[in-house]
């Protein structure tokens, strides 16, 4: 005879089970500000991947997961940034310190979102150029999730990302449609931890990014296939694959999950690495090219000169330019350092007394001056070979003394104190002059 009683309390029991597993994701799931997560990164290469592992009350094991290095997401509200104005309550998360080189470098890129009841989603970024903090925001937003979010859901979203690099060199289009479904619940084991209840979202992303200039259009077609395991206890994917798919089978490029520090940098962090094109020089004379040498890569690079009274960056330059050039108006030993950073990290160097500088004359720049001007050491007076514009510099780059010259035109320089100057005619190069 069947025990009804055992019946009763089986059935339950499974109730019980499955109303416990079958989670529900809200916007509580997703990022604030001021939230820090940190994550880990694997390598895709002979991972185990159990896509096809899906449906109701599953068990992932991903405990053999080997992280190659880690970084942290790092939220902030739109008002603690420089993008305020163009992202009102919105949170933005760093994705870069810098993108891009030489006339079209951008800095300090943020990506935004907006989170409430029924969708988290991307609106845009904010980054700086030429040091004015710019926007681009989504003709059409990215619907990330849709909430509430449960097993059996699905939603499809269109998104329509458009920016206009500065100068209108270059449009960069991202326009296509995201579909999510729902396809699995059950408890997963990741290094980090157990996760007795998790939903696992299935994202294919199919698209097209497009590349505009005044030649025409380029349309690189985007296909992206994403997994994501999420639980109601953390604010990211506590595991997530991304790659592409054919023929229903599925190839990684990227994978992460939440974890704690392991003290691991990723292998493409740049090592920070530089040359200068000479150890030594004279005042207001010689240029010395910074050359970034790092690898893998570097994105972002800050240069530091100590001491740093009497240091110029010139030829458009900047401490930011990947090989800045720069000038000195005061002898002495100089520091070189630099910072490099890309997605993956940061790395510094120093060269201590890397550079001499002294005030004298440089031999080249000393016999070129003959062809504009003589003598030259002078005692009060120079006598002019070419005609145009004559600038004279101290050796603090301030100009003193400025007239148009004529050929074998005498410019009298008694007001000037003794010293060495810098001396241009027109757009000549920069020639010494030392006046005793």
């Amino acid at each position: 005879m069947i025990d009804m009683r055992l019946i009763i309390v089986t059935s339950l029991c499974c109730l019980v089970t499955l109303v416990r597993a079958q989670i529900t994701i809200t916007q509580a799931a997703m990022p604030s500000a001021n939230d820090t997560i940190r994550y880990s990164s694997v390598a895709p290469a002979g991972v185990n991947l159990n896509i096809q592992q899906k449906g109701a009350s599953q068990s992932w094991d991903y405990s053999k997961l080997v992280a190659n290095g880690q970084d942290i997401y790092r939220y902030a509200a739109a008002n603690n940034t420089p993008y305020l104005l163009y992202f009102f309550n919105q949170v933005g998360l760093k994705t870069a310190d810098s993108l891009g080189a030489g006339p079209v470098m951008l800095k300090n890129i943020y990506s935004f979102f907006t989170k409430n009841s029924t969708v988290f989603k991307q609106e845009g970024i904010g980054y700086s150029y030429q040091g004015f903090p710019l926007a681009a925001q989504n003709k059409d937003d990215d619907e990330i999730y849709q909430f509430p979010l449960k097993y059996g859901d699905s939603d499809v979203s269109t998104y329509n990302f458009r920016f206009v690099i500065p100068g209108n060199l270059l449009t960069f289009v991202q326009a296509g449609v995201r579909t999510n479904v729902v396809d699995g619940w059950g408890s997963i084991v990741t290094p980090y931890k157990t996760y007795p209840n998790v939903l696992r979202v299935k994202t294919l992303v199919n698209g097209t990014d497009s590349l505009i200039t005044q030649f025409g259009r380029v349309p690189i077609p985007r296909r992206q296939v994403i997994y994501k395991w999420l639980s109601a206890d953390e604010k990211i994917p506590v595991l997530e694959m991304t790659g592409t798919e054919t023929g229903g089978n599925f190839t990684a490029t990227q994978i992460r999950y939440r974890d704690k520090y392991l003290g691991l940098v990723s292998p493409l962090r740049p090592q920070a690495g530089f040359s200068i094109s000479k150890s030594s020089g004279f005042v207001t004379v010689d240029t010395f090219t910074l050359t970034d040498r790092s690898r893998p890569f570097a994105t972002g690079w800050n240069w530091q000169i100590t001491p740093g009274a009497g240091v110029s960056f010139v030829s458009g330059t900047t401490a930011g330019s990947r090989n800045p050039r720069v000038v000195f108006r005061q002898a002495g030993l100089y520091n070189v350092s630099l910072v490099a950073s890309n997605t993956f990290g940061t790395d510094d160097t120093t060269a201590a007394n890397a550079i001499s500088v002294q005030y004298g004359l440089s031999v080249d720049n000393f016999n070129l001056s003959e062809k504009y001007f003589y003598p030259n050491p002078a005692r009060g007076q120079i006598t002019m070979v070419k005609p145009g514009t004559l600038q004279i510099f101290d050796a603090t780059g301030r100009c003193v003394l400025q007239c148009k010259v004529s050929a074998s035109q005498v410019v009298s320089i008694h007001a000037l104190p003794v010293g060495v100057y810098t001396l241009k005619v027109n757009d000549s190069a920069a020639m010494p002059l030392l006046h005793y």
